[in-house]
């Protein structure tokens, strides 16, 4: 019954398309709803590359809300979460005759703390201001519902909670909480719209604490941008501790401890005593460990700007050897203190700042003691980042499919991983592999897009361009993409694999070509890609996180130009580790993990092209090797059935044809 229902809605002249102007039938998406509910319905997991523009949010969603199950669609951005909520679910509630409902639940920074808004006193910063106004008549809380504050202004953090701050049923605001409305919204929701990092977050909180959870029980898992879910969940699983964390704890402490109005002098002199000395151990303890890193490689905690290198590297088994082990353990005694203080100050009549700062307090000791200690060598891999002035002491997880197979694949009564870039040669070996789907119990569905990309791209690899590998490359492709400039007159976006070739390029290029010139970095990304739609004839340089997620159609983006094919950096902690953990079973990480991974990034800067039936352009990929080598194939076979040609005047005539 609920498949016929589902023909009536999708099919030619069925209900969608009488109610929408321009409704455009899709057999693709048709299809793909289909395998969406029997999955849904009969139990599995589904596994779905659909292409650019198969509509596949409306071929996941409808047989969501068909099935009864209460479904989870975890998203890629919050954009796409939010473009969901706003736009697919009120059209769905509009011209389907079934009631259903839906909830959107972020992270909880996204919405303003009730507690910190009581915090807050008098103030003539503009955009504290804005956010104290709104704050009084806004339901939901979320931040995105009050554009005219920057999402970056300093001042969202003086009125958001992090989940280290947040303190939950014991906080005395917990019932006006806009974090404990929206979950309470999504408990009695069948669909709630997340995205994959609040997804993996519930996630790992639920495998740390028993009984902890930050989303609903559910039933099924939809995940959209499916192509994500390694790295992000990586990222969750991951330990950390930096020196930005341990600021935020003594920050909190002394807010909690020493400066909370009423509290006894006494209290006050003993809590700021234990904070200096904290603070004071914490930077030796950091201090020794920047030495011992700056002994390993000289240029990692140099910035990228002055040395031109990456800031990840792993850590050394001797990081805390020696002299630094005693720091360590000097810092591990204060913050102990510090949690018995807070502790005795929480059972007294001290609020329950007290408690969050203790809980908090141990939660550093114990993340702390696993990356100095370094047991797990097998299974993780310790590595150390520079962020601006911060720096982050990792453990993360070398391989995350046996976490998402025991508690996604095996766990739930379904799951489908759906994105346009899920294959690569065709196959989806290397994504079930990283994912921990075993083969024999997914069903596997591959959907071309409904574009004729033969007709409205070109796709262009020159020939006679030096090797990547060869210092005359730089200079070569940086010809290239000027004269590729000249053809499409600007209206192009340039993608880099490293930020020292991004600058080189953007400084020469702002001197060769007359078009307007945006370099990430320069400007906020919402600004950057903004302006670029705006100014016809601009050119965009960018690095990999424009590879995705970036939706410009029309002319504004006709030319987008791949330096080079994305291969990972080698020496990249994790990359580095999960080439070792593959070489260690007797695998090929090369073809095994390395290609199949670039192709897919290709596969994503390809797809920057062409977003309606009605965009055209050209895509060029200056790295020869994609013609010269054994492992091309693998990457052509990946993309779409563009044209294809070496030579830069049939270019050219293609544009102009």
């Amino acid at each position: 019954m609920s498949h016929a229902l589902l023909d009536e809605i999708l099919q030619p002249g069925g209900i969608l398309a009488g109610a929408l102007p321009g409704y455009e039938q899709r057999p693709q998406q048709l299809k793909m709803a289909h395998a969406v509910l029997s999955t849904l319905e009969e139990g599995g997991t589904l596994l779905v590359e659909a292409g650019t523009g198969t509509g596949k949010t409306l071929a996941y969603l409808i047989p969501a809300i068909l099935s009864g199950k209460k479904v989870v669609v975890s998203t890629g951005t919050r954009n796409l979460q939010e473009q969901i909520f706003e736009k697919d679910i009120p059209l769905l509630r509009r011209h389907l005759d079934m009631p259903f409902d839906a909830a959107l639940l972020k992270g909880i920074s996204n919405y303003a703390c009730a507690r910190r808004l009581a915090e807050v006193g008098d103030t003539q910063d503009a955009d504290l201001i804005k956010i104290l106004r709104w704050a009084k008549h806004t339901e939901a809380g979320d931040r995105a519902g009050l554009g005219e504050v920057a999402e970056e202004s300093p001042a969202w953090k003086l009125v958001t909670a992090t989940p280290d701050s947040r303190l939950g049923p014991k906080c005395p605001f917990y019932e006006r909480c806009f974090v404990t409305q929206a979950r309470r919204r999504a408990s009695r929701a069948q669909l709630v719209i997340v995205n994959h990092h609040l997804f993996f977050a519930d996630l790992a909180l639920r495998s740390a604490y028993e009984g902890a959870q930050v989303l609903p029980s559910y039933d099924a898992v939809v995940f959209d941008e499916a192509h994500q879910l390694e790295e992000v969940a990586t990222e969750h699983f991951t330990i950390s501790v930096s020196t930005l964390r341990l600021g935020a704890l003594l920050r909190d402490a002394r807010k909690a401890l020493v400066d909370l109005p009423g509290t006894p002098t006494q209290n006050a002199r003993a809590a700021s005593g234990l904070l200096a000395n904290l603070e004071a151990r914490c930077d030796e303890l950091f201090h020794a460990v920047r030495a011992r890193l700056c002994q390993a490689g000289p240029n990692l905690l140099l910035p990228p700007d002055a040395a031109g290198t990456e800031k990840r590297a792993e850590a050394p088994e001797d990081l805390f050897a020696g002299t630094r082990r005693d720091l360590w353990f000097k810092v591990d005694a204060a913050l102990e203190e510090l949690s018995a203080h807070a502790g005795q100050r929480a059972a007294g009549s001290d609020g329950e700042t007290a408690h969050g700062v203790a809980r908090r307090a141990d939660a550093v000791r114990a993340d702390l003691a696993t990356l100095a200690e370094q047991n797990d060598t097998k299974r993780h891999v310790y590595w150390t980042e520079l962020s601006g002035r911060s720096l982050f002491l990792h453990a993360s997880p070398v391989d995350v499919a046996p976490v998402l197979r025991q508690r996604v694949v095996e766990s739930l009564e379904a799951s489908v991983f759906t994105s346009a870039t899920l294959t690569t040669g065709g196959r989806f070996d290397y994504v079930r592999a990283r994912l921990g789907i075993p083969s024999d119990i997914a069903v596997e569905l591959t959907l071309d897009s409904p574009f004729d990309f033969s007709r409205q791209s070109l796709l262009y690899l020159p020939r006679d361009l030096p090797s990547p590998k060869e210092p005359e490359f730089a200079a070569a492709a940086l010809s290239r993409i000027t004269e590729l400039l000249q053809v499409t007159q600007g209206r192009a976006m340039v993608l880099f694999t490293s930020h020292k070739s991004l600058r080189q390029a953007a400084s020469e290029l702002r001197q060769r070509v007359p078009f307007p010139v945006l370099v990430q970095g320069e400007l906020t990304r919402p600004t950057l890609l903004e302006t670029f739609r705006k100014q016809v004839g601009s050119v965009l340089l960018a690095t990999s996180s424009f590879w995705e997620g970036v939706d410009v159609p029309g002319e504004a983006l006709s030319l987008v130009i791949l330096e080079k094919l994305p291969f990972a950096v080698p020496d990249d902690p994790l990359t580095s580790a999960r080439v070792r953990r593959l070489e260690d079973q007797g695998l090929d990480p090369f073809f095994g993990y390395q290609v199949p991974r670039a192709a897919l990034s290709l596969k994503q800067g390809f797809g920057r092209l062409i977003r309606t039936r009605r965009d055209r352009g050209i895509v060029a990929i200056l790295d020869h090797r994609i013609l010269t080598k054994g492992y091309g194939r693998v990457f052509l076979q990946s993309l779409p059935p563009a044209g294809r040609t070496s030579v830069l005047e049939q270019v050219r005539r293609w544009w102009l044809g």
